[in-house]
């Protein structure tokens, strides 16, 4: 019980810091903390894809380098093009997804091993579902400004409430079953409503933040460092220095589309959830990927 706390210390704290300072910070201020960490660790948490899959694959020739590079870019540039032309699906097919990927970073910690991977994997995405439906739901009006802009799509507010309630009580009924998770069931209850009392006083960009960056950005992190350079007192270094080109690839990118399109300063945070959910789903694909495979090393050994 104590090692599973001990992991929520960077979480608890992080929160419990912009709890106090965020009466004192003007939505400027905000804006300013909150692109800044996401610009960051946000998207360096995504950035090491590609070195990730040659690990798994142990595949470090040239010509697997570019296929990989190909592939991904291939699979970011049709996330853009299904936001561009089809944004309704875009947009509900990235809350989906962006469920499961939370649910599956989080509840990693548990070790669940089932063979019924619909159930997992539905386990996954309930718990991403309450997060994202208890954001939505308590932060609605903004949150309705940014979908509309994005796909011209109304959800109402019992909508959200829907979803945070289905998720919940999915998550709820299936943790029973599971021994690992059973056990600190209470725990995991008492920091999501800590989250909703967090996002109840937070602006919505501050809150998704928070959650992106310390809740699940970090330890994705500490979870890449462990599994590429495993007992290398220099591997922060290596992977800020393998992530940068990278980095440096997304933040052109978003960049380039804001430029390109004209957008306006008031519309860049749709722009910004849009971009977001296009290079979310094949860092989603990855780091499932990498789950698998850390959970059929783990059972050989």
């Amino acid at each position: 019980m104590l090692a599973i706390l001990k992991k929520y210390k960077l979480h608890f704290f992080s929160t419990i810091i912009f709890l106090l300072i965020n009466p004192f910070l003007r939505v400027e201020n905000q804006s300013f903390i909150s692109f800044f960490l996401i610009f960051s660790f946000g998207l360096i948490h995504g950035a090491n894809d590609i070195q990730l899959i040659q690990k798994k694959t142990l595949n470090y020739s040239s010509k697997f380098f570019i296929y990989s590079i190909l592939l991904y870019t291939s699979v970011v540039m049709f996330g853009i093009l299904i936001f561009f032309y089809v944004p309704k699906f875009g947009l509900l097919f990235f809350i989906f997804l962006s469920s499961f990927h939370f649910g599956e970073q989080h509840l990693g910690q548990y070790n669940i091993n089932s063979k019924n991977i619909l159930i997992k994997n539905l386990l996954y995405t309930s718990y991403g579902s309450i997060i994202l439906g208890l954001l939505f739901s308590l932060q609605w009006l903004d949150t309705h400004v940014i979908v509309y802009e994005i796909s011209e799509l109304f959800i109402p507010k019992k909508i959200m409430e829907l979803y945070f309630y289905l998720g919940f009580l999915t998550f709820f009924i299936i943790s029973l079953f599971y021994k690992s998770l059973r056990k600190f069931l209470w725990i995991e209850i008492s920091l999501i409503v800590f989250l909703g009392f967090f996002f109840s006083k937070a602006s919505l960009l501050l809150s998704f933040t928070v959650y992106f960056v310390f809740w699940h950005s970090i330890p994705s992190i500490l979870d890449q460092l462990n599994f590429l350079y495993y007992k290398d007192n220099s591997r922060k270094i290596k992977y800020l220095l393998s992530s940068l080109p990278y980095w440096v690839m997304s933040i052109l990118g978003l960049f380039g589309f804001y430029f390109y399109y004209h957008t306006k300063p008031d519309t860049f945070l749709p722009l910004f959830f849009s971009f977001l959910a296009a290079i979310t789903f094949p860092h989603t694909i990855v780091m499932g990927w990498l789950k698998i495979y850390k959970s059929k090393t783990k059972s050989k050994i």
